[in-house]
């Protein structure tokens, strides 16, 4: 009787344990306001948690996905349909990326904590913005779009930038470094040339407060050379 009573214990713990674990998962869908390419969701997980956004979009778009931050040990990965792989590893390349879908169907992104912050019990309060161009809009772009690494106009103007938020300028061209001022749509600020890093197009640029800063190159246009 004893032995049946101990396996029927262990076998209850080991659904409630099951159970916890799948708690630690959630998942959410991300679904544009009509009319919009990019929606910017905030979010927060501690320890083991983990939230799977997962974003229906066609072959030949152009994804763009940021993770803006408080936990420098927050990430997030890409997996495309049916992958045994992420197309895209935060832990590895950073808290940005810029790529076009090879396959139709459901791409998840999944935002986590690695695993010494999360045995440690750690919060992120995170903010994710992902965009998806319509198919065929990255190569009909216009060229006063910042894709260029060298030369480019005097002076960019902020642009398309989310309802609601603004566009960072950061002390290097990576979305995990620090914030020194902001800009919001519409405003002019100086070039001084773009760079590569992480898989995203990042421009130096200054406003006119004089504060010098990175910015992700997607949110420029080329204004008409006024300062």
């Amino acid at each position: 009787m004893r032995l049946v009573l101990t396996a029927f214990v262990s076998l209850v713990m080991s659904v409630v344990f099951s159970v916890a674990l799948a708690q630690d998962i959630r998942t959410e869908t991300i679904r544009f306001l009509r009319g919009a390419s990019s929606a910017s969701i905030k979010g927060s997980i501690t320890g083991r948690e983990s939230v799977r956004y997962v974003i229906d979009v066609k072959r030949g778009q152009r994804v763009s996905i940021q993770l803006d931050t408080s936990n420098r040990s927050n990430y997030f990965n890409v997996i495309a349909p049916g992958a045994d792989s992420a197309l895209f590893n935060g832990s590895v390349s950073g808290g940005s990326t810029s790529f076009v879908a090879q396959v139709s169907g459901k791409h998840v992104i999944d935002v986590y904590l690695m695993r010494n912050a999360a045995r440690r019990n750690e919060l992120a309060r995170y903010t994710l913005t992902v965009s998806a161009e319509a198919t065929g809009q990255a190569a009909a772009t216009p060229p006063d779009f910042a894709d260029g690494l060298a030369g480019g106009p005097d002076t960019w103007r902020v642009s398309e930038v989310p309802a609601g938020d603004v566009l960072n300028l950061r002390a290097a061209p990576s979305a995990r470094d620090r914030i020194l001022d902001t800009a919001r749509n519409g405003e002019i600020l100086r070039n001084r040339g773009c760079a590569i890093n992480g898989g995203t197009r990042w421009c130096q640029v200054e406003n006119r407060r004089g504060v010098k800063g990175w910015v992700a190159g997607r949110y420029l246009r080329e204004a008409d050379g006024s300062w």
